[in-house]
């Protein structure tokens, strides 16, 4: 029975994965190489710390533990943000709300840093509606290994099994079902052509996700 609901955020949440890769895209051109979309789409769901792994195997790029690139990414990043805004998903934060009045216990398990879940989650409103919030770079290995959405049952004090976990990417779906838990994909477009194919369900918009929670039983 399905008691508690931990959401991904970039690309589930908030639609950053464009924003990421246009970022992305631009601090490798300052260096002289051309990111493309096709191989940047590997590392979506995943942790940095991944993405620069690619870099360094695909283009020779040290980027690891290298301060003035995420200082660069954090520029880039705000520009965009102050000029067009946090990009949330259509339907995602009433859906929360939604399932936070239905009694489910929720969390948040995302790659992205801890500071910009907060801000993130603040900016969208939604701070009161989860429980925990959860950086993958507080675990040891990223998505597709489980460990984030493991460690995010537990600080829940919930069982793995009655966990479902809502996804956009394949690491995390690959994820949520090494965890032991339920995953219903979110196929988001901008998020490239994700094989959902391990999450139990795929939805293409929140209208859907209501009404197939809602067929589930109570608990």
């Amino acid at each position: 029975m399905i008691k508690n609901i931990i959401f991904d955020m970039d690309g589930v949440l908030i639609n950053t994965e464009p924003i990421h890769f246009r970022i992305w895209q631009q601090i490798c051109s300052e260096h002289g190489v051309t990111l493309e979309y096709e191989r940047y789409i590997a590392c979506i769901g995943s942790t940095v710390k991944y993405l620069h792994d690619l870099l360094k195997e695909w283009y020779g790029l040290s980027f690891h533990n290298n301060p003035e690139i995420m200082r660069r990414f954090r520029e880039c990043k705000e520009e965009i943000l102050q000029k067009e805004g946090l990009p949330a998903i259509e339907g995602a934060a009433d859906t929360v709300k939604w399932l936070y009045d239905q009694g489910y216990t929720m969390a948040v398990a995302s790659s992205s840093s801890q500071n910009y879940i907060d801000y993130s989650i603040h900016a969208l409103g939604l701070d009161q509606y989860f429980h925990k919030l959860i950086s993958g770079e507080s675990v040891k290995h990223p998505k597709p290994a489980p460990d984030v959405f493991l460690k995010a049952a537990q600080q829940l004090g919930a069982d793995p099994k009655e966990c479902l976990v809502i996804e956009d990417s394949k690491n995390g779906s690959i994820a949520a079902k090494a965890a032991g838990m339920s995953c219903y994909g979110f196929y988001n477009p901008d998020s490239g052509n994700q094989d959902l194919s391990a999450a139990d369900f795929i939805f293409y918009s929140y209208d859907e996700l209501k009404a197939k929670l809602t067929a589930l039983p109570p608990f």
